[in-house]
């Protein structure tokens, strides 16, 4: 069945205007639809970068047998021992220097291609309407042809002006227009009428793509056409562009590709009309009309629908399956109502999506982008108060210097909300003491740096003047993450947290998953499965904390179990749940 509604939809969108689709032939204004489709799509997805070849990890060489000489001193062997040794170490550890500088290269290069192909992306989104709008005019080219004024004139000598028909090469286009040419001229002007270039601008606004400007020209003279309203007939195109993200998700650092959502952005429908001026003279008569088209739908034309509305699920369908799922948080935000600005509110942001030296962690930067203008809406916090750090802006030193400014700044009587998208590392060595994994941190080497002990974070953040302190932790302390196992050789076996302490009077935390188990990704909405939840629960309810997490709980219980038997996650609560949001 998939594969008979994908040749559906390569037969609905092919470029040639004599297609048609299971015998029904299409109108112009359908090909029109079509065209247009077809090229806005191809503008919003340009080529993906072409990566540098992944360094290769170069094999420990095979250590020397070492044999001690029958003339050689017990002692002598020993340092000869030692000696190579030393000169295996050393070797070893340039092979490691040199390999590391490559990764870093690497990551560098992958990086920059990344930002370059997501900074494009967002320039095009910003502006789509231009691309809509050269992408329908481009289609309006090829299904109706070249415009031109039929050699049908009228002229009236009184008003010194001209009335006749403009039609195209192609297509059904037809629009009776006026145009004043003085009396001395007319003459002349009507004899030339073959060499009359007409010229069509339109314009794009409040979603209808509008015919705004008619001129004429002739022997080196331009002439201003009006659209003529007598006898009108108005004419409509809905141009309905897929609901796939057009968002590319950052590319993983040491990969070959970039995992694609299209994304949220969606263009509703684009009403096509004539200037709103004659459309609204022409308004009483178009109701009537169209009253009169829907009672003459036929079963041949509502198969005719059902067969175009099957191609665009089958097109949504494949651009879900090849670039990621809908973003749909800025919707659904965009209806909730806007709290009034609380200055005794602060907000702490740290997301980490590509590390430099270990495994990223699939739309982080984005979830945490939308989690601040959920944040600011719904729980009115200023942009002054909101510190948040993404990738490269996350390493150790900025996070641990932006935390202690802001906590600074703190006072009595203050909420907190700190948010987490990362890595968390439980060190053995330390009884599997929690860690928060800072961007330019090696899991290997975490517990070095003391700041990023969970319990130092938690405590910092209690221990502050707030009156009250939420985090929301969107991370697993197991030892991996998206299912896939952090700390190498302990693939078989997920790793469990030590407990970690905090006031629990004036501070709560919301975590991503209980346990040995790992937190997941949510490919269908390009976003970390718990923070899309939670987001999901504070544009519903920004009052009762009890009620975001049994509502959070619930759905990412669900959809994990949905994934699979090892994808499970509970999120879980520790801390005062009778605190309000």
């Amino acid at each position: 069945m998939r594969q008979i509604r994908v040749i559906i939809l390569i037969v609905f969108f092919v470029v040639s205007v004599e297609a048609s689709t299971y015998g029904v032939k299409l109108s112009s204004l359908e090909k029109t639809t079509a065209l247009t489709n077809s090229f806005v799509e191809k503008e919003l997805h340009p080529a993906k970068p072409i990566f540098p070849k992944r360094p290769l990890k170069p094999k420990v060489p095979k250590a020397k047998e070492l044999t001690k000489g029958k003339y050689e001193k017990k002692s002598d062997f020993e340092l000869r021992i030692q000696k190579e040794k030393t000169e295996r170490i050393k070797h070893i550890k340039s092979m490691e220097k040199e390999y590391a500088q490559k990764v870093k290269q690497y990551n560098k290069e992958v990086k920059k291609l990344t930002d370059n192909f997501n900074n494009d992306l967002a320039k095009k989104r910003a502006d789509v309407k231009s691309i809509t709008l050269s992408a329908m005019q481009k289609a309006y080219v090829v299904v109706y042809g070249t415009p031109y004024l039929e050699n049908s004139l009228k002229y009236d000598a009184e008003n010194e002006t001209f009335y006749g028909v403009i039609k195209s090469t192609k297509g059904d286009f037809s629009e009776k227009v006026s145009f004043r040419v003085p009396i001395e001229n007319a003459p002349q002007f009507e004899e030339n009428i073959k060499n009359v270039t007409p010229r069509l601008v339109f314009k794009y606004e409040d979603e209808k793509l509008i015919l705004s400007e008619v001129t004429l020209k002739n022997s080196g003279a331009t002439y201003s056409a009006a659209l003529n309203s007598q006898n009108y007939k108005d004419k409509k195109i809905v141009v309905a562009i897929n609901n796939g993200s057009l968002n590319l998700p950052a590319s993983p650092l040491l990969s070959s590709s970039l995992d694609v959502s299209s994304a949220d952005y969606a263009i509703g429908a684009i009403n096509y009309s004539k200037d709103p001026e004659i459309a609204a003279l022409q308004k009483k008569k178009y109701l009537l009309e169209k009253n009169v088209r829907d009672k003459k739908n036929s079963l041949a034309r509502a198969k005719k629908l059902k067969v175009q509305r099957e191609a665009l699920e089958a097109q949504i369908a494949l651009l879900q399956d090849t670039k990621g799922g809908v973003d749909d948080i800025g919707i659904l935000l965009k209806k909730s109502q806007t709290q009034k600005i609380d200055k005794r509110k602060w907000l702490f942001i740290v997301a980490i999506e590509n590390y430099e030296y270990t495994d990223p962690v699939a739309y982080s930067a984005n979830s945490a982008s939308r989690f601040k203008e959920v944040m600011q809406k719904r729980l009115g916090i200023s942009e002054n108060n909101t510190r948040i750090l993404i990738n490269t802006g996350a390493t150790s030193g900025k996070i641990s210097y932006r935390l202690e400014d802001m906590l600074a700044h703190v006072k009595k009587g203050d909420t907190i909300y700190f948010y987490y998208s990362g890595h968390g590392i439980p060190v053995p060595s330390q009884k599997n003491a929690p860690y928060l994994l800072a961007q330019d941190m090696s899991p290997k080497y975490v517990a070095d740096d003391a700041r990023f002990k969970l319990q130092n974070i938690y405590k910092s953040l209690s221990n502050s003047k707030a009156t009250k302190v939420i985090a929301f932790v969107d991370s697993c302390f197991s030892g991996g993450t998206d299912n896939q196992a952090l700390i190498k050789g302990v693939a078989a076996t997920r790793i469990k947290a030590k407990k970690v302490t905090f006031d629990k009077k004036k501070m709560i935390v919301l975590s991503a998953g209980s346990g040995t188990q790992y937190s997941n990704k949510y490919d269908a909405k390009s976003n970390r499965l718990f923070s899309y939840y939670v987001m999901r629960g504070l544009i519903k309810n920004n009052t009762d904390l009890d009620r975001l997490y049994t509502y959070v709980k619930s759905n990412v219980q669900e959809k994990s179990y949905e994934m699979g038997a090892s994808y499970e996650q509970v999120p879980v609560y520790d801390g005062n749940i009778k605190m309000g949001i």
